[in-house]
């Protein structure tokens, strides 16, 4: 099996160039790509139409084709002349365009393919061999003992795909491939999903099982009384559920209140509430660590129950000018640390404290 590739530069060599190529192989290339039909246009479409000429003629308009990659142009309306008719019988013409590719030939052109006179007449067949290769353009119906054409005796083939059609790419998309890979990938995880869905259908039945017990008894019997008897059952909870009241240990209702003194179960200090209960703590005020300039390095402050809430501690630098002080904040029972802060102090050029920030 030869080897066979083109199309290359021919290079002369001793006076004789090294390839030669016909035009049979450049019909060839294109026929592997384009099937055979009609080229459409640059209005996107597609001519060598066959209309009524003057008595028993007929007329191809302009347009393009392609046939076993072979171009074909009509650039002037073309006539064609049909025989007579018979007397008593009606015959089928039929418009083609033909490839010829036989030495005699080597063109393509339209013609007028004769049908036989009948009672039944029928159109003449294409001819499509190794030599001859036909395109079905319009069957036309000659009436017998009649010297012209009716345009409603002219049949439009050209968009028929297997007597004429568009030219279109040969070349196309493996889809049975894909297909194939996606029922392979889709079979490997049909039991999957299948059971995923089984699982879901079985539950979404036991729900709705569940839930149409539950309301079973309501839709039997008198209807009204029953469900009446529901909501009224509802209120009952609702109420019940606003009366109780919220602890320490599960959840419920409390009232929200700004009121510093509001400490009892039912009750909720907000923000607002809070802050000021904080600000206007009467705490026991304990100073200790004095140092030589007379200056309190601690100071505690403690509840009315003697807890110690805060503790403020100076330190850093020298005394008196210290340059950080640490505040912390202790829970109900004055030990546990619940937070702690630390500040940084500043002076003024007269050693005066300034801030503290």
């Amino acid at each position: 099996m030869a080897e066979i590739s083109k199309f290359f530069n021919a290079v002369l060599v001793d006076g004789k160039y090294d390839r030669e190529y016909f035009a049979s192989d450049f019909a060839e290339y294109f026929g592997d790509v384009l099937s055979s039909g009609l080229l459409l246009d640059e209005n996107e479409q597609y001519g060598l139409q066959v209309t009524t000429g003057t008595g028993l003629q007929t007329v191809v308009a302009n347009g393009k084709a392609l046939i076993k990659g072979y171009s074909y142009k009509n650039t002037t309306p073309k006539e064609l002349v049909h025989s007579l008719p018979e007397a008593t019988n009606d015959r089928i013409d039929r418009i083609v365009l033909r490839w010829d590719s036989r030495n005699q030939g080597r063109e393509i052109k339209t013609l007028v393919k004769e049908g036989m006179p009948s009672a039944t007449p029928e159109v003449p067949a294409l001819q499509r061999d190794k030599y001859i290769y036909e395109l079905g353009l319009a069957q036309v119906i000659v009436r017998a003992n009649t010297a012209s054409i009716d345009a409603n005796d002219i049949t439009d083939e050209r968009a028929l795909e297997d007597v004429c059609g568009i030219v279109q790419s040969l070349i196309t998309v493996p889809t049975s491939v894909f297909q194939q890979q996606f029922d392979a990938w889709f079979n490997s995880r049909k039991d999957y999903y299948e059971s995923i869905m089984s699982d879901w259908q079985t539950q979404e039945q036991a729900d709705f099982d569940a839930w149409f017990q539950s309301i079973k008894d309501v839709l039997d019997g008198d209807i009204a009384t029953n469900l009446a008897s529901r909501i009224t059952a509802v209120e009952q909870d609702l109420m019940t559920h606003k009366a109780e009241k919220g602890t320490l240990e599960q959840e419920g209702h409390v009232q929200l209140s700004n009121d510093l003194s509001s400490v009892n179960d039912t009750m909720a200090v907000t923000p607002n509430g809070a802050r000021k209960r904080v600000e206007q703590t009467d705490f026991k005020v304990y100073k200790s660590g004095k140092d030589a300039n007379g200056i309190f390095t601690t100071i505690e402050y403690k509840r009315q129950d003697n807890t110690l809430a805060i503790k403020s501690v100076l330190s850093g630098g020298i005394s008196p000018k210290y340059t950080k002080r640490t505040i912390t904040y202790y829970g109900t029972d004055g030990t546990t640390v619940e937070k702690t802060t630390t500040r940084t102090v500043s002076y003024d050029a007269d050693d005066v404290w300034i801030s503290e920030v």
